[in-house]
């Protein structure tokens, strides 16, 4: 039974004072039994307080864009400049360079389908802006191909299906491949159905099978694989340059190019142009969305020209595909230019 004692001389006026009668169950915890809970509590709090803060600040710096236009490249425009993304004045400064271009010479942005639909899972909260991969893809295409011809066809679901791979969560909502059937692999290396190249990502997938020295594809995640390369272009523009067959199976080469300003790995670029030439084959259905897809390319000597121990000119024009000699490209812009 509880009793309550008569208060102390001296004791607080609000305070309930336990009689001798309080079996020890009941009575308050001694004073350093508490303390002692609740500086444990307190030191665990502290704790957990600090590992999410030290995973909000990890998914910031390795997650969050520094603008819409550089989710996947954030490398700066120039090797000379500031060494950072774009700012908000030179990302206008682009766009309105693009609008110039496109208005004095009659190019056309590429078309990425199925960025308006209701209800997709953004990657990065919203859609992007391809703005600056498209101004430079345009000052450094080799090719101009007209109005519905197959190979612009080919270019622009290839930059559809890399849009939904990169920003695009859900593979189910990618609208570019048949979600059930759509296999894809580089150089015969391992072949990975829709859902496991979400998972990994396109830079896990396309260089699979390099040597673990240059690149180990079986340890590093989908967001590693992109921080790996974030720093070292501003942009990194593809084109298809022919089309040697059509649907329902479509044999192409293409050119992936920009140019070196940032780092990779601690190596600094300056400004070089690095190119990547290669060929692909790919199987459609009859709606025009990708099934099947083989890749060939040789991506050694690129991850070595990032890492500095070869030179960009090994990759010009095509080169380490096509031997010594092999002469590169002028951008179609600067035929235009003439």
């Amino acid at each position: 039974m509880l009793s309550v004692q008569p208060r102390p001389a001296g004791a607080p006026a609000c305070a309930l004072h336990l009689g001798r009668g309080v079996p020890k169950e009941v009575r308050a915890p001694r004073t350093h039994k508490m303390a002692k809970s609740m500086a444990a509590g307190l030191g665990l709090f502290v704790i957990k307080s600090f590992q999410k803060a030290k995973a909000r600040v990890l998914r910031r710096s390795s997650g969050d864009p520094p603008s819409m236009a550089q989710t996947a490249m954030r490398g700066p425009l120039t090797a000379t400049g500031s060494g950072k993304p774009l700012t908000a004045e030179e990302l206008e400064a682009c766009r309105e360079e693009l609008e110039e271009i496109k208005a004095k010479y009659g190019l056309k942005e590429p078309e990425r389908a199925h960025m308006d639909e209701e209800g997709i899972k953004w990657r990065y909260g919203g859609k992007p802006d391809y703005s600056l991969t498209n101004l430079l893809y345009l000052k450094g295409k080799t090719k101009n191909h007209p109005e519905g011809s197959l190979e612009l066809i080919v270019e622009n679901l290839v930059k559809t299906w890399e849009m939904e791979r990169s920003h695009k969560v859900d593979p189910d909502q990618h609208r570019s491949v048949d979600p059930e059937k759509f296999m894809i692999a580089a150089n015969g290396w391992k072949k990975f159905n829709n859902k496991e190249a979400n998972e990994v990502g396109n830079y896990n997938v396309l260089l699979a099978g390099c040597p673990a020295s240059l690149y180990d594809a079986d340890s590093i995640t989908w967001e590693q694989s992109h921080d790996k390369f974030h720093d070292a272009f501003a942009a990194f523009p593809w084109e298809v340059l022919e089309v040697f067959s059509g649907p329902p199976r479509v044999a192409f080469s293409w050119r992936h190019w920009g140019e070196f300003t940032g780092t990779y790995d601690g190596n600094k670029g300056s400004g070089e142009l690095v190119e990547l030439f290669g060929f692909g084959v790919a199987s459609v259905d009859d709606q025009l969305r990708l099934v099947d897809v083989d890749i060939f390319y040789k991506p050694e000597i690129f991850l070595e020209v990032l890492k500095g121990s070869k030179s960009a000119e090994e990759l010009a024009g095509g080169s380490d595909l096509l031997g010594p000699g092999s002469v590169a490209g002028c951008p179609h812009l600067s035929n235009l230019q003439k």
